[in-house]
């Protein structure tokens, strides 16, 4: 085995990727995707592969690697297909053809509601690149297309919407009756109830569905992330992993990613993306007088003050750094209380820059999710450690930046900035994290 090939091994990041094994002549002989490269990658060069199998035969053929870090597991699908498609490699056995992902359509067709009158009753479907028309609106491609199907059956379930071809739509008109779906509740039937205020609400619910699958509407998150809490609360466990589940998927269709091109085009796209963020947040922030290094985030989590825990995630140079996270459980309150509770994990925090400054170094920027109420707990966190560390408050409902000089500041600035979008990835990975732990303690104390 190449010994240079394996030290390339070991030095892979523990991040979403895609990796391409090179032969001898230098041609791509296969293209996979990772949600961890380092992982997934060094597990082709176990010491126990079955000597007859199709990847002890890969892994013989393998001269060099490449990889391609890109932000998220699909956009690692997306680009492992493109990649496929364009060095058609010898041991991808999938997605060598032309079939296409799925995409979610919006297809605006003109429909007889009455006599020589016609309006626009849109339709919503999953399609694939070949049977896209050019008025359709598209949202995706989705690499899972289990995936993109359910999220279209749940939306219909809180959004009905129509789903026929021209044909049976006109079938249903004549007889004056709705099909199935309608009889269920599952689309709103305007092939019969074809009133004015019948077809305006029609057309509200497809702008809702756009909404959702847009990213636009939170409404339905925040909903369910409310009845997870509750059956979390309740105990009920078995419910709340299944709102968690619907939750997940929704967060999958709705989320923005980057082209296969772009990283086709630039490998290092990432790197590159990461240093404009804190360029950016430079830019942004009037308090800052150097480019931040390293960032710290923190969130508390708790019901009712009950197994309350604190969370730290850090991001090195613009990039989120995983092996740096912290945990607290927190001790000096039982009753909730967020702010003094935000206090504690800083003070614990920041009195740690004297005692173990290699493992604890001091931070740039500190960020704590909430208002003024915590970034008051931070400034007197400071004031007992002896610390001075610039810190802000990144509010949930409005994202809005806080932070103090004489007074309180507030700022808004388009979420689409790359400081900001590294702000609320940093604040929304701080609530996962905290939220895990809590859950794992509250989960400790019922088996208990």
């Amino acid at each position: 085995m190449n010994r240079l090939l394996l030290e390339n091994v070991k030095k892979l990041p523990r991040v979403p990727g895609v990796y391409l094994f090179k032969d001898t002549s230098g041609d791509v002989i296969y293209v996979g995707k990772a949600k961890r490269l380092k992982d997934r990658v060094g597990s082709y060069f176990q010491a126990n592969l079955d000597l007859h199998s199709k990847t002890y035969a890969l892994v013989q053929r393998i001269s060099s690697l490449e990889y391609v870090e890109v932000q998220s597991e699909l956009e690692a699908l997306v680009l492992e297909a493109a990649l496929i498609k364009k060095h058609r490699p010898k041991y991808n056995i999938v997605q060598k053809d032309d079939k296409s992902y799925l995409y979610i359509a919006i297809n605006k067709e003109r429909l007889e509601i009455a006599p020589g009158k016609k309006r626009v009753i849109p339709k919503i479907l999953t399609v694939r690149e070949t049977d896209i028309n050019d008025k359709d609106i598209l949202f995706g491609p989705y690499p899972n297309g289990t995936t993109a199907k359910w999220i279209v059956r749940t939306v219909r379930r809180i959004f009905p919407f129509r789903d026929c071809d021209a044909a049976k739509y006109k079938k249903y008109s004549k007889l004056e009756k709705p099909c199935l779906y309608g009889h269920l509740g599952l689309c709103p039937a305007p092939c019969v109830n074809t009133s004015e205020e019948n077809i305006r609400d029609y057309i509200k619910n497809i702008r809702d569905i756009r909404k959702v699958l847009n990213g636009e509407s939170r409404h339905v998150l925040r909903n369910m992330n409310s009845a997870m809490e509750e059956y979390s609360k309740n105990f009920d466990y078995e419910n709340a992993a299944r709102v968690r589940d619907s939750i997940n998927r929704f967060k999958y269709i709705s989320q923005k990613f980057r082209g296969p091109e772009e990283y086709m085009n630039n490998p290092y796209l990432i790197d590159d993306i990461a240093e404009m963020a804190s360029k950016d947040l430079k830019d942004l922030l009037p308090f800052l007088n150097d480019v931040p290094g390293r960032i710290e985030c923190y969130d508390i989590s708790n019901i009712s003050g009950k197994e309350a825990v604190g969370s730290m995630v850090v991001a090195i140079n613009g990039r989120l750094e995983k092996s740096e996270y912290r945990k607290f459980k927190i001790k000096l309150k039982e009753t909730p209380d967020d702010f003094l509770m935000m206090k504690e994990v800083l003070v614990r925090r920041l009195k740690r820059i004297e005692n173990d400054h290699d493992k604890w170094p001091k931070p740039d920027l500190i960020v704590v999710d909430g208002g003024r109420g915590q970034v008051t707990s931070a400034l007197e966190a400071m004031e007992l450690t002896g610390q001075t560390v610039p810190v802000l408050g990144l509010a949930k409902k409005e994202e809005h930046i806080i932070f103090k000089e004489a007074d309180f500041i507030e700022i808004s600035y388009s979420v689409d900035t790359p400081g900001m979008q590294l702000l609320i990835r940093l604040r929304d990975e701080a609530h996962r994290f905290a939220q895990s732990y809590h859950h794992k303690l509250r989960l400790q104390k019922v088996r208990a």
